[in-house]
């Protein structure tokens, strides 16, 4: 039996029986031998030496100086009757005890099994042999586990991950370094020193973006939702890139109205930053990028969105839903990118519970990403 409830219910359930056929057996000796039975004849056994073990002046007191023979039968008959009643909750309390003690036992040995483990073990614990009262808490518990296990996992990938993607910049800054420190003339030595910045930069773009997908993983940092207006904050990110956008010949344009909404404006601020950085590596040069910054009804809803458009190659229908995964980059494509920008974007959107989009760019042309936000956002 795997129940404290149905323990306790068994423990008073026995108390009760014995009870009861006691009562009843003193009745039936009663009925048939009369007030002289055996179970009378044992209660003023029992009654008379309950009298005896009190002080002569409480039992004086009690049945009075000439020692009234009722009043003596009236003390004896109470004192019985305590001691009936404090001997049965005696042993109510004794299978209580040993109700309890049995159903909290496999807890004993869950907890010395806890103190056996290593840091970081998560094996599920066996929840079979505890109490069903309790069992709800050791499932509860074991999903917690599944959660910490997950996060760890996640975390050890993204450290081979990130050990990976960071090992070519890494390189690429040694070798062009090196390249310029060997350089015979000032004009080589500059250009070593151009392809470095680059090279930098792209790095430090990965640094951050790793620090970002390391951030949002953990799950430590909570939406803080203030209202922002979208239209505000596009304009801003889209100012971030006016250099890098000018020396591509890029022309980012931004088109919309104002587009208040409850987001964590830091993280809105990220996903915009990726959406347009991808639509900056994988657009054509000298091409355009839109902005789109608004509302538009669906079933009935007015809802705000966010959307980034590029005139770049596109992205083939059976890999749209790919590209939203860590470190996937779609095959053949010529653009250096780390594939964590749009998982960043992926993991935003959820935060905020909003819906993803994609589609072709204008005219058939480019790749186009919508970000779709609740109506009551």
């Amino acid at each position: 039996m795997r129940s404290l409830q149905w323990r306790m219910v068994m423990a008073l359930g026995f108390i009760i029986l014995v009870a009861w056929a006691i009562s009843i057996s003193m009745l039936l000796s009663y009925l048939s031998q009369g007030a002289g039975n055996v179970w009378d004849d044992q209660l003023h056994v029992v009654g008379d030496a309950l009298v005896a073990l009190l002080p002569q002046r409480w039992v004086a007191s009690a049945v009075g100086v000439a020692a009234d023979q009722g009043a003596r039968t009236n003390l004896r008959e109470i004192l019985t009757a305590l001691a009936l009643n404090t001997l049965q909750l005696a042993v109510v309390g004794l299978l209580m005890s040993w109700a309890i003690r049995g159903s909290l036992r496999p807890l004993a040995r869950i907890s010395q099994e806890l103190g056996r483990r290593d840091t970081f073990a998560t094996v599920p614990l066996p929840a079979a042999e505890v109490p069903v009262e309790i069992r709800p808490l050791i499932l509860s518990f074991n999903t917690l586990l599944g959660r910490v296990n997950t996060a760890m996992q996640a975390e050890h990938d993204f450290i081979a991950d990130a050990a990976h993607e960071l090992r070519t910049p890494l390189s690429a800054v040694h070798a062009h370094a090196e390249i310029a420190l060997r350089a015979p003339t000032l004009e080589q030595k500059d250009a070593a020193l151009r392809k470095l910045l680059q090279v930098s930069r792209r790095s430090t773009r990965l640094a951050e973006q790793l620090l970002d997908l390391a951030r949002l993983d953990a799950g430590l940092h909570a939406p803080a939702l203030e209202r922002a207006d979208l239209y505000q904050l596009a304009a801003h990110v889209i100012g971030e890139f006016s250099v890098e956008a000018g020396s591509r010949g890029v022309d980012i344009q931004l088109h919309g109205v104002a587009c208040p909404v409850r987001c964590d404006v830091d993280e809105i601020g990220v996903l915009l930053r990726n959406l347009v950085d991808n639509a900056l590596r994988y657009g054509r040069e000298h091409g355009r990028i839109e902005v789109h910054c608004g509302y538009f009804v669906a079933q009935g809803e007015r809802r705000p969105f966010l959307e980034v458009v590029d005139e770049g190659e596109g992205v083939p229908a059976d890999k749209r839903e790919a590209i939203f995964q860590r470190f996937y980059r779609v095959p053949g494509s010529q653009a250096r990118g780390s594939g964590i920008g749009l998982s960043l974007v992926a993991g935003i959107a959820k935060l905020h519970h909003a819906v993803i989009e994609t589609r072709e760019g204008s005219h058939g042309q480019g790749f186009s990403v919508r970000v779709i936000f609740p109506h009551d956002a």
